[in-house]
């Protein structure tokens, strides 16, 4: 098997989504948090095709198809993984290499400081809670009006004053220096001072929950720099990431909107508001990676930056981004405070709640401003205005919506609409926007995929959690032997994982999915991926999965004891030492009994 580069494949995933790929073969329509369609693999009227975006897999409820955009596509254009892999690096203009030593030199490296900054984040968290030196951050976040439960919802923590703390708390977990200065979380000319003293943590976490770099609030009133964040990493691109949408998720599933805030504090106090869809770009710019993330969720945006020219400057470059991905975009007029977070801390949550009722779009924002900005009475002031909104109508796909837009310019710049038009078309070149759409159907193929399928089988449930947690494979690997599995398919699935293990192999689901051979499993797989029932607990279904399998071992060695006996009994000719089969039959009662705890009788 081709082994590409697992920071290609996740490279792919964070610039496309499933849903932008499967629309490009069949109509698909929102309903809760998934996607539906007619099924492209089997006749059908009524649709049983579902794409579920954020686990970026589909599932058909008629045929039981399922699996990643790459299964997809290679059902679709007849490809191999390896092709299909290459067909959507094009489609996205990433160059596309296969796993050279280096990469996978790397792709340790991004593992490795995942681990550290879920244990330092968990740390900063349980020092705000439960450490006297935390006093003054938990007096800070109380003077900010920050809920328990909103500290709790976003992790947020704190970094003692301590310049030794952290260097030793990760020494002490065997981190390299060599590590430790790639983290981010250390100065540049002293390796060992950390970067946040004395500060209120932000965890910055990406759209699936991990933990990718952080953001610190001063405490000392004596830091030139109020805020601070870590620098980028393997790990993290501010670009790319949107603190507080993992945070909104739920929310966002249900409403299709989301509210771009400016700052950390300014999306708390949304949430602590009972507007729990708003997230906030880093460094105010929204950029064009971060629109395609939150176009997977959203089709609709409200933008509530700071009021001052640097927020109202970020307001306008939002709309334009969000205009050009199709997004409908909004502005909410903030009256009587420069931020929501100042809002909750003065007045509180209901406060902000009424602020926030009042809004308008996005090219009304825009012409409004201009018009409070120019003289329109004058020819320039006109024209200024114009090239205030020209952004933002470049970004207009649609013609018919362009010159709607257009009409209502030329009202208020008391203009000529044709003399309008034609300003705007100098120098104006076209933005080709033709998506072709491939109906193509492949023969049916059926598969049962259903979850009594796999829970009839202790091997299957067991190496299934492990597919979903492949993190925890070299804990049970040593407790669940291969050799112990009476289920053909959790034998293959062992087999995969233990390959996985050795060649390196375990953060894409998609490579994984690849390395299994049969078809059918293949779907069962891609099916489990898509529920959350692996997730919850993982640690207690193996647990038990494995003393199931380890009494199944021991009562078929005392039945196959038991007939041995039974023949010493009954035939006499053949030489048998009884004695020693009962002593052996004794022992494994006993050992039977002493596994069979309450609990699993």
């Amino acid at each position: 098997m081709a082994k590409y580069s697992e920071s290609v494949i996740e490279e792919i995933k964070s610039k496309l989504s499933i849903v932008e790929i499967v629309s490009n073969y069949l109509t698909l329509n929102r309903k809760g948090d998934r996607f539906w369609g007619l099924c492209p693999f089997h006749n059908e009227k009524t649709p049983s095709f579902s794409v579920l975006p954020d686990r970026g897999f589909y599932h058909c409820f008629g045929c039981g198809k399922s699996g990643s955009m790459f299964d997809f596509i290679m059902e679709m254009e007849h490809l191999t993984f390896p092709e299909s892999v290459k067909y959507l690096a094009e489609k996205c203009g990433i160059s596309i290499e296969e796993e050279t030593p280096a990469d996978k030199i790397r792709r340790t490296e991004i593992e490795t400081l995942r681990d550290l900054y879920a244990k330092i984040s968990a740390s900063f968290h349980y020092i705000l809670f439960e450490s006297s030196s935390a006093d003054n951050a938990r007096n800070y976040l109380a003077g900010r009006k920050i809920s328990v439960e909103m500290q709790k919802k976003f992790y947020l923590g704190y970094a003692p004053d301590d310049p030794d703390w952290l260097y030793r708390f990760l020494s002490s977990k065997h981190y390299s220096d060599a590590i430790l200065a790639k983290s981010g979380l250390f100065g540049k000319n002293n390796p060992r001072y950390p970067l946040f003293r004395n500060r209120v943590i932000f965890p910055i976490r990406d759209w699936q929950g991990h933990c990718v770099a952080f953001g610190g609030r001063d405490l000392s009133g004596e830091s030139q720099a109020k805020y601070i964040n870590t620098p980028e990493t393997v790990l993290y691109r501010k670009r790319e990431i949107v603190y507080g949408m993992y945070e909104s998720l739920p929310a966002l599933k249900k409403e299709s909107s989301c509210i771009l805030c400016e700052g950390y504090f300014d999306v708390i106090a949304m949430h602590q508001a009972g507007m729990t869809t708003a997230m906030a770009p880093l460094g105010t710019a929204f950029t064009a990676e971060q629109g395609k993330l939150v176009r997977r969720y959203a089709g609709k945006t409200y933008t509530l930056f700071d009021s001052d020219n640097a927020g109202q400057a970020a307001t306008k470059k939002a709309l334009v981004t969000c205009e050009s991905l199709g997004m409908e975009n909004h502005v909410i007029l903030l009256e009587g405070a420069k931020d929501p977070a100042e809002i909750v801390e003065k007045q509180g949550n209901e406060a902000l709640s009424n602020a926030c009722k009042q809004s308008r779009s996005g090219f009304d924002h825009l012409v409004h401003s201009a018009l409070n900005m120019y003289d329109i009475k004058k020819p320039k002031g006109k024209l200024s205005v114009f090239n205030e909104v020209k952004p933002y109508l470049d970004a207009v796909d649609s013609e018919i919506v362009k010159q709607g837009y257009m009409r209502i310019l030329a009202d208020f710049l008391q203009s000529d609409e044709a003399t309008l038009l034609k300003e705007y078309q100098t120098g104006t070149g076209g933005r080709p926007s033709v998506v072709t759409r491939d109906n193509r159907k492949v023969q049916d193929s059926s598969v049962d995929t259903s979850l009594n399928a796999w829970k009839r089988s202790v091997d299957l449930y067991a190496l299934l959690t492990l597919m979903n947690n492949r993190e925890l494979f070299p804990a049970y690997r040593g407790k669940l032997h291969i050799g112990d599995l009476i289920n053909e398919q959790a034998v293959e699935l062992y087999a995969v994982l233990e390959d996985a293990t050795r060649e390196g192999i375990g953060a894409a689901d998609e490579v994984i999915l690849d390395m299994i051979q049969d078809n059918r499993l293949k779907q069962l797989v891609a099916m489990s991926f898509q529920t959350k029932e692996f997730k919850i607990q993982p640690e207690d279904i193996l647990n038990e999965s494995v003393y199931r399998v380890s009494i199944r071992k021991l009562e078929s060695e005392r039945k196959h004891v038991e007939n041995l006996i039974r023949l010493a009994e009954t035939d006499g000719t053949v030489a048998i030492d009884l004695s020693n089969l009962l002593l052996e039959k004794k022992s494994l009662d006993e050992e039977i009994a002493k596994m069979r705890k309450p609990e699993h009788v």
